[in-house]
């Protein structure tokens, strides 16, 4: 298994060399890229497959940012799968690793000794970054060995990124344009820094030389074409399978592979060709490719011509390729951002993979997203269908280039695919994409990615994703409405207290989550007024007092108080009878309670009912001198609407109740008398 953390033309040429390693042991070879969208953490589906033993080892192309997650770390020293690394030392795992040092000096030679450098710009890459680190170092080392001064100024922060790149040098060519290079630590900076270059119309090589690392297929396809180091990453891929299979076997490994690197000069740092054959200097002439200065007249070989041309033919069919499969991921991108359900990313993908060159493709969905599990024992069988791991279901199967129908068994993801599918593991080069964004986890795609071409498998890897969380995500909201109106179709009667939550946001207490005392006197008001005033309908009021809580708190402290307020708050939630009825936070240690239409009676049944629950929760109250746990009082006040008293006067009622609750010895219910008569209290 290649573990990447992206796919560009870096990760493709390694992959191309494990590849061809494998195919000589007729191993299968999977990249799993662990560059989860919008998250910090390893895709779980990469753990799965780790800790599940699915692949026979691992080779690792890692950058510091994206690696060192210690989730993933762990996961592979849990399963002691041998594994190598590219660029970065994973303890205890011999690693591969290009010659940055030979590769930067012969590029720095040619710029300062062959083309006469004296100020170049450094476009610095990842901090931390192994081959970022000696490439810089280098850089310097060859500055100081013939004396020139760094002006620190002139690095920029590239992080290996073309945005990167072209935002840093656009504003230092703003600032200051007294440089003659741009050293940039990979080819992808380089062309950032080119679009730099050309956005202050300047001209490379002519104001500007310019250089890469890495050779990538668009160094040779850029305009001009880039001076680079080959790093032969093929030859890094083959080197990283060669030891992995040396460590699967029981073998020793070497704990460091070096691999050399080689100076490509191209267009971006040498002379314009015209130029100086215009200048007619022999000197000169004779040291272009291809010339040959007889009695002073420059004659071109016609051989070297042929191969020239011939270059130019392969150059033009590349860019012609690179244009057709540009064209082809701008219009995935189009038609995917169109797609409402999952068939029409479906349909959508089925020409979209043809356009692309993919060979093969595998779409697979979580099964509980996939399918609605409502009854008790769904879940378990379904479980039992993966065998006991995570579920997922094939929604593509797209094979021979043509879609196929999909079997609808459900396995366990780490399996990856249907039992009848499973010979498709054991040929070839799979890429799987967990289909995660912001950490959400949908499913994974498993694709053969076209060689060479990462713009194809960048396409499928980062517009699926997207469009299907969103799809998904759309899904599931309209499901979630269609449950709302369920619910509103069969409880009409909950209506108007739904509405009422959701336009009373602000009547919330902060602490314990229910009514705060602006929505106690808001719904004492509407009760009172929601009543035919010919009517003979009752309105209670209720006020609860935690016992003893100051004492509570300074014995156990503010946290715990807060926590104990949040108890007696669900309890009294826990009691209430009826929707309408509302419990709040009056203030401090004191609740109240409206419960529209109650008579004495069933109040009293509502304040047992919640000092029940209070005594079950059984919070701890050693400092209280009425019981071993925290107890509360409680008082209330019922009066008929129909009365000429105020609701204020109910609430004065029930908060005196409450007072001869307490004064009485704590821990019981005090009611008030009906009506007019609300002064008279008597204990329950």
């Amino acid at each position: 298994m290649a573990l990447v953390t992206g796919i560009a033309e870096y990760h493709l040429r390694v992959v191309s060399g494990m590849a061809e390693a494998l195919a000589e042991r007729d191993i299968p070879l999977l990249i799993v890229t662990n560059e989860p969208f919008g998250s910090e953490r390893t895709p779980s589906i990469v753990l799965d497959l780790i800790r599940h033993g699915v692949p026979r080892g691992v080779v690792a192309l890692s950058d510091a940012s994206h690696f060192r997650r210690p989730e993933l770390l762990d996961a592979i020293s849990r399963a002691r799968m041998p594994t190598v690394t590219l660029g970065n030392k994973l303890p205890g795992s011999p690693r591969i690793i290009a010659d940055n040092v030979q590769g930067m000096r012969e590029l720095m030679v040619h710029l300062l000794d062959d083309r006469g450098v004296t100020r170049p710009c450094l476009v610095r890459g990842i901090p931390q970054h192994i081959d970022s680190e000696q490439r810089e170092r280098v850089f310097r080392e060859e500055l100081a060995r013939r004396g020139l001064g760094f002006d620190e100024e002139l690095a920029i922060d590239g992080l290996f990124r073309p945005n990167s790149s072209f935002e840093g040098l656009r504003e230092l060519l703003d600032r200051r344009q007294d440089f003659d290079a741009v050293v940039a630590l990979n080819d992808t900076s380089a062309f950032g820094a080119l679009s730099a270059v050309i956005h202050h119309g300047l001209r490379v090589p002519d104001d500007l030389l310019l250089s890469g690392f890495d050779n990538t297929d668009g160094s040779r396809l850029s305009w001009p074409a880039l001076t680079t180091v080959d790093q032969s990453l093929e030859d890094q891929g083959r080197r990283a399978v060669e030891c992995v299979i040396l460590l699967a076997e029981g073998h020793p490994c070497p704990d460091e592979v070096v691999v050399p690197s080689r100076l490509v000069v191209r267009a971006s740092t040498t002379s314009d060709t015209t130029a100086v054959l215009a200048a007619a200097e022999p000197a000169r002439l004779a040291e272009l490719p291809g010339v040959r200065v007889v009695d002073g007249v420059p004659l071109m070989d016609l051989a070297y011509l042929a191969g020239r041309v011939g270059d130019m033919a392969a150059t033009t069919r590349a860019l012609q390729q690179r244009v057709a499969l540009q064209d082809a991921a701008l219009n995935l991108s189009w038609t995917t951002s169109n797609c409402r359900t999952m068939d029409d990313v479906i349909t959508v993908l089925d020409p979209s993979l043809s356009r692309l060159g993919v060979p093969r493709c595998f779409l697979a969905i979580d099964h509980t997203i996939d399918h609605a599990i409502d009854q008790p024992g769904d879940r378990a069988d379904v479980d039992d269908a993966a065998g006991g791991g995570h579920p997922s279901t094939l929604v593509l199967s797209y094979r021979n280039r043509r879609t196929e129908p999909t079997p609808p068994d459900v396995f366990a993801r780490h399996e990856l695919l249907p039992p009848g599918l499973l010979d498709e593991l054991d040929r070839g080069v799979l890429l799987l994409q967990a289909l995660s964004i912001a950490g959400r986890e949908r499913g994974f795609l498993l694709f053969e990615p076209v060689p060479q071409s990462y713009l194809s498998t960048e396409a499928l890897r980062v517009d699926l994703p997207r469009t299907i969380d969103m799809v998904l995500s759309t899904r599931e909201m309209s499901d979630h409405a269609a449950e709302l109106e369920r619910q509103v179709a069969e409880r009409t009667s909950e209506l108007q207290q739904l509405n009422a939550e959701l336009q009373g946001f602000v009547m919330r207490d902060g602490l314990t989550g229910i009514a705060n005392r602006m929505a106690f006197q808001q719904c004492l008001q509407d009760a009172w007024h929601a009543h035919d005033p010919a009517g003979s309908g009752d309105l209670t009021v209720m006020m609860i007092d935690v016992d003893m809580f100051k004492a509570f708190n300074d014995r156990y402290g503010h946290l715990a108080g807060d926590e104990a307020l949040k108890s007696v708050a669900s309890c009294l939630l826990r009691a209430m009878r009826d929707p309408a009825d509302l419990a709040s936070r009056y203030g401090g240690e004191e609740f109240a309670v409206v419960l529209p239409g109650a008579r004495q009676r069933q109040a009293v049944a509502v304040a047992k009912t919640f000092q029940t629950l209070l005594a079950r929760t059984a919070i701890r109250h050693e400092a209280s001198s009425v019981a071993p746990v925290v107890t509360a009082s409680v008082g209330i006040a019922t009066a008929p609407v129909s009365t000429a008293l105020d609701p204020t006067d109910l609430v004065a009622a029930a908060d005196q109740a409450l007072y001869e609750a307490k004064v009485q010895g704590r821990n019981r219910i005090v009611v008030a008398a009906r009506g007019r008569e609300l002064s008279r209290r008597t204990a329950v």
